[in-house]
Formats: C-alpha cells, structure tokens, sequence
C-alpha cells in the first residue's frame, strides 16, 4: 500500500542522514545528563528540595509551552504557580519532608499519557495510534487498522503499569531503588516498548508498507493531538 503522505523522500533522508541523527543524538545525551542529576540530587539529598525542583521544571516548562498560548492559559499558569508556591512553603512549615511529594510529577506524566491514549479508546472513536498511522500512509488495511488499536491499548497497559509500579516502589523499597526506576529506567522502557512493538510488527506484517523511525517523529512531530477522529 502506497502512503499517502511521502515521508521517506530522498530529501528528508538527507537531511536525517547529515544532521537529523545528530541533533537526536545530542538531546537524548542531554536528557540522559538531566535524569542522571536528578538522580544523584534525590539520592544525595533526599530532603533538599533540589531534586524536587529539578523534577518539576520540566512540567512547568510544558504547562507554560501550552497554556501560554492564550490569556485564559496565562493566568490560569500564574495561579497555579501561585498555588505552588504557597503548598510548598506550608509543607514545609509544618515540617514535612519534601522527599513525600517526589512521586507526584511522574504519577502526573504517566496518569496523563494514560489518558492521552485510553480518551481515544472511547467507542465512536478512532485511536490514537490509529489515527497517527492514517496520518503517515492514509487509509488502511482493515486488520493494520485492528492492530493499531491494539497496539493503542497496549501503551494505556504500559502507562498503567508504570504509574502503579512507581508508587509501589515508593512506598515499599528505600529512595534511591524508586528514584533509579523513574529517572534511569523510565525512559530506556519507553525506548524498549516502542522498538519491540516496531520489531513485532514488521515480522507480523511483512507486506504492508511500514515508515522507518525517522519518518514516524517526523509525524509526531506534525500530529494534531487535539483533533479527534471519529471511526474506530
């Protein structure tokens, strides 16, 4: 099946050959470097408040990226910092460790890919990792399509299972076994996830027409996550 958008032309080929790899290169050693710092903050310091703030900038850095984009969003951000800050301080004047409130940010991003992926498992809905597929090769295949859906129940499993083994490991192993499973393993299991997904589905479907890697962050990139497709 020919696709319906051309994402292997020989120009973004070369494009991914001279600098593409590179460039991805060096934001995954940048992120590697971050996760190793937060966690030797938490480890070293458990009650310092460092590695906290270390973990929170990243989600402040997204909220402000979305909701800056309209004045409603704006305040809503100032509120919610203002909010924030005030929680924190009142935390830790009636002597509480901040080392407790260390499960919430990744609770948070796993809790909110969940539902990125189960919101378009609703029926009358198409899948997200349907929808991203049509999106890259245009219509398809009755049983690619099944497959997709699948594949999109699948990464609401995985976030599931992320989020409930995150909390346990909190509760009931020591910091640094929770802290070496949320920053060191989190994301080599997204990246083990996604390549054993990939590899199963070129074995299991030889004669469809598959994008390469580069091609399908190409159209992560372009994808309308708010946009939701009707058919399942």
């Amino acid at each position: 099946m020919s696709r319906k958008v051309d994402p292997a032309s020989r120009s973004f080929q070369d494009r991914w050959t001279r600098t593409g790899w590179i460039k991805a290169a060096v934001i995954c050693a940048g992120v590697i470097a971050y996760q190793a710092l937060v966690y030797s903050m938490i480890v070293d310091q458990p009650d310092g408040g460092l590695g906290g703030g270390l973990m929170v900038a990243p989600l402040l850095v997204a909220a402000g990226c979305v909701l800056g984009r309209t004045r409603r969003g704006r305040v809503l951000l100032a509120l919610l910092c203002v909010a924030g800050v005030i929680g924190l301080l009142l935390w830790r004047a009636f002597g509480a460790s901040p080392a407790l409130l260390y499960p919430v940010p990744y609770l948070t991003v796993y809790t909110f890919l969940l539902w990125l992926f189960a919101r378009t498992l609703q029926p009358g809905q198409q899948a997200l990792v349907t929808r991203l597929a049509t999106h890259v090769h245009g219509e398809l295949p009755a049983e690619i399509a099944r497959y997709t859906r699948r594949v999109t129940w699948a990464w609401c499993v995985f976030f599931a299972t992320m989020a409930l083994t995150s909390m346990l490991l909190f509760l009931f192993e020591p910091l640094p076994v929770w802290s070496a499973f949320n920053n060191l393993l989190t994301l080599p299991l997204v990246v083990a996830m996604y390549l054993g997904e990939y590899a199963w589905r070129l074995w299991r479907y030889p004669n469809f027409s598959h994008a390469s890697i580069a091609t399908v962050f190409r159209a992560f990139r372009n994808f309308d996550f708010n946009r939701r497709a009707a058919g399942s």
